[in-house]
This record gives structure tokens, sequence and C-alpha cells, in this order.
């Protein structure tokens, strides 16, 4: 009544057969990684050890990039400073040249009219003589001595 059909043993059979095979390559492929692993493993030490050392050259680069900024922006409120003291300064002087030329100008058209007066008659006073120089430039006439 208990007996176990053949055909089921079979299978059991392959089953196990199977699975030593199988057992036996996973301890195989295990072994294969473990190598690889121990292979590998300076590799990934010198490379972690690289990768520590640009870390840490990033890391100064990133503080001297730091330095530089607020040093550039020091620099740039000291000069804004100046530039808006010299901004100031001119406009001071602008606003007093302006009030001086206001007090003066007068006085300055008033020289200037003169000027331009004095150099209207310089001007029509040669404006004379150098109409006598024309004529005396004008060709000869062939007569007594050129007089005619």
């Amino acid at each position: 009544m208990n007996e176990i059909p053949g055909w089921w043993l079979g299978i059991s059979a392959t089953f196990f057969v199977v699975n030593i095979l199988v057992f036996v390559g996973l301890i195989f492929a295990i072994l294969k990684v473990v190598k690889l692993m121990e292979e590998v493993k300076p590799k990934v030490n010198e490379l972690s050890g690289q990768v520590t050392a640009l870390v840490t050259k990033v890391e100064r680069v990133v503080d001297r990039v730091e330095e530089v900024a607020e040093s550039v922006k020091e620099t740039v409120d000291v000069v804004g400073s100046r530039a808006k003291g010299v901004a100031t300064s001119a406009e001071i002087v602008s606003t007093t040249a302006t009030r001086q030329f206001e007090k003066f100008s007068p006085v300055v058209v008033g020289i200037m009219t003169t000027l331009k007066l004095a150099r209207a008659v310089m001007d029509f006073r040669r404006g004379n003589s150098s109409h006598t120089e024309i004529r005396e430039q004008k060709p000869h006439k062939k007569g007594f001595l050129g007089l005619f």
C-alpha cells in the first residue's frame, strides 16, 4: 500500500543528480568570483586612493576659488566706493564750476563780443588795404611806366 511508484523515484533521482551538478557549478562559479575579487581588490584600493587624492585637490581648489572670489568682492567694493567718491567729487566740481561760470558769464560774453568787434574792425581795415593790394596785383598795362 505504501509503495512509491517507480516513475516517481526516477524523477526524484534525476532531480537530485541535476541539483548536485548545479550545486557543484555554483561552487565553481563562487570560487572564480572570489579569485576575480582578489585580483580586483588592489586595483580598487589604488583607485580609491587616487579618488581620495583628487577629492582633496578639488577641495583645495574650491577653497582657493572661494578665497579669490572673496578677494575680488572686497576689491570691487573698494573700487566701487572710490569710484563713487570720485563721481561725487566730479559732480561737486562741475556744480561749482557751473555756478562760477554763471557769475562770470556776462563778463565772458562781453569780452567775446568785444573781441569779435575788434576782429571785425581789423578785418575791415585789412579789407581796404587788401583791396589796393589786389589792384596792384592786377596785370600791368603797358603804358607810361605801368601807371595806366
